[in-house]
């Protein structure tokens, strides 16, 4: 019993401790990353930060409210997950309107600089890039093939050993520029050319 209650409290350390680790990658990345200047409605704009399903991070996210990357402030928002977003949350309820839920809550999607999407999401991935693809979303899942899927970055490993896996071809897509030094750290798949 003592070893089951022990082995369980370091099982939840390791995932406190790995949800930091990537909750800071996710401000380094964004350090990294150049978005189009019309991404932003002007020059103090934030830089939104959206996590789609299950938040893996926690307080380990909140932490990066309010920092700042190139004078624009993180601003965190989080969405319940695919069935909000496909307006199909309270099942059994009428569906006046879901044409107009759905719409509304693309635009929210969209509305971010950098959308992490949970692994409760898998079923929906296709539909959720599918429906920013227009847009300069700098989209991170940990998703097993989620840049082979069409994402910008990807999580691999676990615990303190986090690799990333960047789709150049999705990044040139959402229009961003990712730096030749996070480049140079991650395993690239997609594109040609480096800059």
């Amino acid at each position: 019993m003592l070893l089951a209650v022990l082995a369980r409290a370091v099982a939840e350390e390791e995932a406190r401790s790995s949800a930091a680790i990537k909750a800071g990658i996710l401000l380094n990345v964004a350090e990294f990353v150049e978005w189009p200047t019309n991404a932003f409605a002007d020059t103090t704009a934030p830089i939104v930060l959206g996590v789609l399903g299950k938040d893996p991070f926690g307080p380990d996210l909140d932490k990066l409210q309010g920092r700042k990357i190139d004078g624009r402030t993180i601003e965190i928002r989080r969405f319940k997950g695919s069935l909000e977003f496909r307006g199909e949350e309270t099942p059994g309820r009428r569906q006046e309107g879901l044409a107009e839920k759905r719409s509304k809550k693309a635009r929210e999607l969209k509305a971010c600089h950098i959308l992490f999407i949970s692994s409760s999401e898998k079923d929906f991935l296709e539909a959720i890039l599918k429906s920013i693809k227009d847009s300069s979303v700098l989209t991170v899942g940990e998703l097993p093939e989620f840049t082979r899927q069409g994402g910008v970055v990807g999580f691999a490993g676990s615990g303190a050993k986090v690799l990333l896996e960047i789709n150049l071809d999705a990044a040139t897509e959402a229009r961003l520029k990712i730096s030749s030094k996070l480049l140079s750290l991650s395993r690239v798949i997609g594109g040609r050319e480096v800059e």
